[in-house]
């Protein structure tokens, strides 16, 4: 994981910084593995009825095959079963192609967060009313 984070982002969380996110009691981590390779993974946190989508990435080596978009769907998949009605999560504003991954799933941008990474890159708010929600 941590390889694909400093290949995947301009500000990579440290490995300290990782090993903390992933055991926070609200934080769920997946890995996706091809041939014994973590090629991505994705996490968000659970709080109440809702999921905030902290992180997603995949080693540039396995871009643009879908492991992305698997992935996401898998989270997805997991929030709904776990009652989870709406899922958020923040983008950069120059990542377009995550932003074309976020909408063609479904996700709307709702805002943005001026300023929000340290390198002064606003961030695109995004969110998503998962279907299997019964509220």
């Amino acid at each position: 994981m941590l390889e694909i984070e400093r290949l995947s982002f301009p500000e990579p969380w440290s490995q300290e910084m990782l090993e903390r996110e992933i055991t926070l009691m609200i934080s769920h981590f997946y890995v996706a593995v091809l041939e014994n390779r973590v090629v991505g993974y994705g996490g968000y946190w659970h709080i109440n009825d809702e999921a905030h989508i902290v992180n997603l990435a995949v080693h540039p080596d396995f871009r643009s095959r879908g492991y992305g978009r698997a992935l996401l769907e898998f989270l997805i998949r997991l929030m709904e079963s776990q009652g989870v009605c709406k899922a958020f999560l923040e983008v950069r504003k120059s990542n377009l192609r995550a932003q074309k991954l976020y909408e063609s799933l479904g996700f709307r941008v709702t805002g943005m967060r001026p300023n929000y990474y340290n390198n002064k890159e606003d961030a695109i708010l995004m969110e998503k009313s998962l279907t299997l929600c019964t509220k």
